[in-house]
């Protein structure tokens, strides 16, 4: 599995906001070509970061080019971006299905 963690910086809360229907979009899109699940974090009124969990690295490599025209936007309208990512290991409960109804 190949995890990328984007942090995003708005320039203010309005813009957040459309960032993050941007966002939606874009996953809709890397959800046909290997994103497993993103987890979306409210970090502060003017930050998000995305945690994206992709099958491979190859997965990723592919979806990536719906990203970069996002994040051009992004950047044109005033975000500061960072990422990382890498292989990764998820340990997770037997029972986490049922501790996310709760």
């Amino acid at each position: 599995m190949f995890i990328r963690i984007v942090t995003i910086k708005c320039p203010n809360e309005r813009a957040k906001k459309a960032f993050k229907l941007l966002n939606k979009e874009v996953t809709e899109e890397q959800l046909k070509v290997g994103l497993i699940k993103q987890t979306t974090v409210d970090a502060s009124e003017t930050s998000i970061i995305y945690v994206k969990y992709w099958i491979s690295k190859k997965h990723f490599d592919k979806g990536r080019k719906d990203w970069q025209k996002t994040s051009r936007e992004f950047n044109d309208m005033g975000a500061i971006m960072t990422a990382v990512g890498g292989e990764s290991e998820i340990i997770m409960s037997d029972d986490f299905k049922n501790n996310l109804k709760q």
